[in-house]
């Protein structure tokens, strides 16, 4: 349900892809997939994936570069759209798998990345790619702020010496912002360029053209599926087919799961080990056996918007920081997550213990897994605030706010509600709304008309977490989409501490830029840190096998773009 320091490589993208098998044909089972969505699909003709979003209809559009899109919602645009390189953010230091590119140069200061592409990769038109397509594609989000979802730092020039090589030039040090350019997913020249408004423009199944190892094969508003691509670059992928059926809920995706009906899921599901996994222990599986269950790969959020017209309160520090200190996270921990994801316990924002080794100590174990009465006092007090008829009031007004999150997220849900009992009974005035589906609740927080929204975190390395928090140039006026900085906050000390770390040129000064990142966030609370959030992950061998495990943790199988194409063509159909 849930959605940076470059290595350099040797690896030759096809040395992967031979290691991968993906020139093998796909073979299939006669048996049925007993009661499934597929009806009538052999076991291993198809994969079948969750839907992510809880929405009541799909809606048919495949642009990359929309947040609303199906692709998009559904973490499936790299079956159509590729990166240049693919990441495993469940080990930042791991060096990058080449893709569309064989390599990321960087020069010694950092300005200039030159990328070297792959040779033979070719559209699913049959048309090649060349370096026009990737200097367009960086061009594309470089002059639209809003299609640039991946926070690509702007090029101050793109120039293709030849036709396998783009050279990006950067007014400043953008090695920071290394994977988010290897992240990047790459449409075509030919096609894009006619394409107005590319953060919002409609694209049909019949015009998702890729590089991909698969095509929209048939789009419905309950089902849609994709076909392997015969001509793909790497080799025709052994699984022949994917599909993605709706299901309004969680809970209804959990069904699913627990019946065999889907292959894979990306949920959290209420004692796990019994509703999932005891179902069928031969073939139901978990990323690994011993709690969590799941491993933690982002810091899960409140967002409070700043900038929100019908909650001014939000606007002050001392409120905001009364609102952490507030809640009870070990509650949320328990009774929403069933502890698959733990209490955060630093208020720098960082993921713990994944980004251990760069948090700052003077935020290390500052939160409380309860709730703080006392501190809630002493800060809206001190803040001028005095309880009137129980609430917290100043100047005639409350404080007074509405936290947004679709109830098809149960736990998510759940953690709002928990929120807003513990914080009216402390005297704030919470209300939560929950009837909205995903694309109006991320509409919602993209474009700043909410007031607060429990999110998951983005980012793969600890400064991308961070900066997806703090960097004020990711945002937007209220009204118009944003990339980052949902909580709409403006910060010199902030933005000046996400330069300091992208001109960095040792790690020592980046982990001084990381202390003042978190330093910031600890002081000023635009967002608060609420817990750790689990890489959602469940799947069954009894069609497929070929999946991460702790043991074999070669990518995050959590639901994202690039690990989701990365991980489909690692698996074989059981025959």
């Amino acid at each position: 349900m849930r959605p940076i320091a470059r290595r350099s490589t040797v690896i030759r993208s096809v040395a992967v892809l031979a290691a991968l098998g993906l020139g093998l044909t796909a073979c299939s089972s006669s048996s049925p997939k007993g009661g499934g969505a597929g009806g009538g699909k052999t076991a291993a003709e198809t994969l079948y994936l969750e839907d992510n979003t809880g929405a009541t209809a799909f809606t048919e559009d495949f642009n990359p570069f929309d947040g609303n899109s199906f692709g998009r919602t559904q973490n499936t645009d790299s079956l159509i759209y590729e990166p240049l390189l693919q990441y495993n953010t469940l080990n930042p230091t791991q060096a990058p798998t080449p893709w569309l590119a064989d390599k990321i140069d960087w020069s010694s200061d950092g300005k200039t990345a030159t990328i070297h592409l792959h040779s033979g990769v070719k559209w699913s038109d049959g048309s090649p790619l060349t370096s026009a397509d990737v200097a367009f594609t960086y061009q594309l989000v470089t002059d639209n702020a809003a299609a640039n979802t991946q926070g690509v730092p702007k090029a101050a020039s793109i120039t293709t010496p030849d036709t396998s090589t783009v050279v990006l030039t950067f007014a400043s040090p953008e090695m920071a912002s290394a994977q988010a350019i290897g992240n990047q997913l790459i449409v075509q020249k030919k096609q894009w360029s006619a394409v107005s408004g590319p953060a919002t423009a409609v694209i049909k199944a019949s015009q998702a053209i890729g590089t991909g190892p698969y095509l929209v094969d048939a789009f419905a508003a309950q089902k849609v599926s994709y076909k392997a691509n015969p001509a793909y670059w790497g080799g025709k992928p052994k699984v022949p087919e994917v599909a993605v059926a709706n299901y309004a809920s969680n809970d209804a995706a959990t069904t699913a799961l627990a019946q065999g009906q889907l292959d894979l899921a990306g949920n959290d599901i209420n004692n796990v080990l019994t509703s999932f996994v005891a179902k069928d222990t031969q073939h139901n599986h978990l990323f690994q056996t011993d709690a969590p269950y799941f491993p933690a790969g982002n810091t899960v959020a409140l967002l409070l918007n700043t900038k929100s017209p019908t909650a001014p309160a939000l606007a002050d520090v001392a409120v905001r920081k009364a609102v952490s200190a507030g809640i009870d996270r070990a509650s949320m921990a328990s009774q929403c997550e069933t502890n698959y994801e733990l209490p955060a316990s630093s208020s720098g924002g960082l993921t713990l213990p994944l980004d251990q080794s760069s948090l700052n100590p003077a935020t290390a174990k500052d939160l409380k897994s309860g709730s703080d009465a006392s501190a809630v006092q002493s800060l809206l007090s001190a803040d001028g605030y005095a309880k009137v008829a129980g609430k917290w009031t100043k100047g005639g007004k409350t404080i007074s706010f509405t936290i947004i999150d679709p109830n098809s997220f149960t736990d998510y849900w759940c953690d709002a509600k928990a929120m807003q009992q513990t914080l009216n009974g402390l005297g704030f005035d919470v209300k939560v709304n929950g009837d909205m589906d995903y694309n109006g609740w991320n509409t919602a927080i993209t474009t700043g008309k909410y007031d607060v929204a429990l999110h998951w975190g983005q980012g793969t390395t600890a400064f991308q977490r961070l900066q997806f928090i703090l960097d004020s140039t990711l945002t937007s006026p209220v009204g118009q989409p944003s990339a980052g900085d949902f909580s709409r906050y403006q910060s010199t000390a902030a933005d000046a501490a996400v330069k300091q770390y992208q001109n960095a040129t040792t790690p020592a000064d980046q982990q001084t830029a990381l202390n003042a990142l978190q330093q910031e966030l600890s002081t000023n609370v635009p967002a608060v840190p609420v817990l750790y959030g689990a890489s959602w992950y469940e799947f069954s061998t009894a069609n497929f096998t070929g999946w991460p495990t702790k043991d074999n943790a070669y990518v995050n199988p959590t639901p994202q773009d690039q690990s989701y194409e990365y991980m489909i063509l690692h698996l074989t159909p059981v025959k």
